[in-house]
């Protein structure tokens, strides 16, 4: 009899990501259709921006790391520097983490702008952080945005999108203004099976074998011209919303924002920073904002990311890639070949990501873009605490902070009292914590035995 299941998936197990990369790019004709390839070899760019860092907040540690990749134009026709950048922030028990993606002629310094403005605001304001997050962040995307058309900057065809979380007692706080978005990943409150990936391998495309079953709350949402409410504010505003057109009148690409029987701004979101002369057709800086509770004895951890990542992977290849991996270094180093003993897994999802785009050069011959991300580890306190005082060994993390949320899940689907639900837990149960070590120790001694 035959193989009635084909080929079976080569899930991705090791990391190693290569600086020089050499690809068969295909020779279209106006019609979409392949004549040929050409082979090119050309350089990655090595991070722009790099950081880790562990966070103090409410007796437990956040370890946040983020990583701006550059675009590339692999025939080298155009110099592209990086218009992404982020930042961490934090006072006592409130943490702002942020991300922009600039676009246009001056779109790496409205991002730079931003970036400063926030950071000064976020310092003469924090209180406000701490008792009405979410009116902070609308007061500080607004006013960041009219401190930049004073700036001297040429924002008319510039801006930035940003995307921004609050990490507090209060919960987990979002922002967004344009297509940068964020995702929170979460144990189910049930045991519900690990869902494995249905698409096949190809060069560029690797699947990742969850560890396990995680639900993926958008903490955002993109906001396009073409949805509803977006689009009845542009059209009031005198604006229209189409696709650009390809030599043959064919639409393609994402819906845009112009000015009736005018070629300008084109612009791919309905809000943004910056962008003056969309910002005269309805299109605007307002974020939209949410507030989540915080269960950190389910909640695993938080990925803000620039369209650099969220146009070549889904949200759960996201969130796949990042537990799978996420025992990577805390060492920021731009060293290549990249893997998880000189990486943070910010750089290791930048890179995954970049190595995803270079699947769509070869196919459609276009340049790379810049590519960021943040990602704010939430079940990382309890266990590095129990690395520094010797009760668990580095190469026991990942094992004990599987038994702690495991023992977690038990505790909650048995009726186990938490604490406060509206405001949230910022510390597993010590209980929880107590039985995970002892259950570790136990493992450990029947090994040596």
């Amino acid at each position: 009899m035959g193989n009635c299941c084909g080929p079976q998936l080569q899930y991705l197990e090791d990391l190693e990501y290569k600086q020089i990369v050499r690809l068969n790019i295909q020779e279209k004709d106006r019609e979409g259709k392949c004549f040929g390839k050409f082979t090119l070899a050309f350089s990655l760019l090595p991070p722009s921006d790099y950081n880790c860092q562990i966070f103090d907040i409410e007796n437990s540690k956040l370890r946040i790391s983020g990583c701006a990749l550059p675009g590339v134009d692999p025939r080298g026709e155009c110099e592209k520097e990086c218009q992404d950048t982020f930042i961490f922030l934090s006072h006592e028990n409130t943490i702002l983490t942020v991300l922009f993606d600039g676009h246009g002629k001056e779109g790496r310094r409205v991002s730079m702008f931003c970036k400063d403005y926030v950071t000064n605001y976020f310092n003469k304001n924090h209180e406000v952080f701490d008792t009405d997050p979410r009116g902070a962040i609308e007061e500080m995307i607004e006013n960041c945005d009219t401190g930049l058309t004073t700036s001297g900057i040429d924002c008319n065809l510039s801006g930035s999108t940003v995307v921004m979380v609050v990490v507090n007692s209060l919960g987990i706080h979002a922002g967004s203004v344009g297509d940068s978005k964020a995702i929170l990943a979460t144990l189910p409150k049930d045991n519900s099976p690990v869902v494995l990936p249905s698409y096949k391998n190809s060069t560029f495309k690797r699947p990742v074998r969850p560890i396990r079953s995680l639900n993926i709350v958008p903490l955002t949402a993109d906001q396009k011209p073409n949805h509803e409410e977006e689009l009845k504010r542009i059209r009031a505003a005198g604006g229209v919303v189409e696709k650009l057109a390809d030599d043959l009148g064919r639409p393609v690409g994402p819906y845009r924002v112009w000015k009736k029987n005018g070629n300008l701004p084109g612009l791919a979101m309905s809000r943004s920073v910056g962008d003056t002369i969309a910002h005269e057709i309805g299109v605007i800086s307002t974020p939209i904002t949410h507030t989540f509770p915080i269960y950190l004895a389910f909640d695993q951890f938080i990925v803000l990311a620039s369209n650099g990542i969220w146009d070549v992977m889904e949200n759960f290849e996201v969130v796949n890639f990042v537990e799978k991996f996420r025992g990577a270094t805390s060492n920021c180093k731009s060293n290549y070949p990249a893997k998880t003993t000189n990486s943070t897994i910010a750089r290791l999802l930048c890179e995954e990501a970049r190595y995803r785009w270079l699947g769509v050069v070869e196919e459609d011959d276009v340049m790379i873009d810049d590519i960021t991300c943040i990602v704010i580890e939430l079940s990382y306190g309890e266990i590095i605490r129990r690395v520094e005082t010797g009760d668990v060994k580095e190469r026991q993390v990942n094992k004990f902070r599987s038994i702690v949320i495991e023992n977690a899940v038990k505790s909650e689907m048995t009726g186990a009292v938490r604490k406060d639900k509206t405001r949230g837990s910022m510390a597993a149960d010590q209980a929880v914590i107590e039985e995970a070590l002892i259950e570790l120790q136990n493992e450990d001694k029947k090994t040596q035995e």
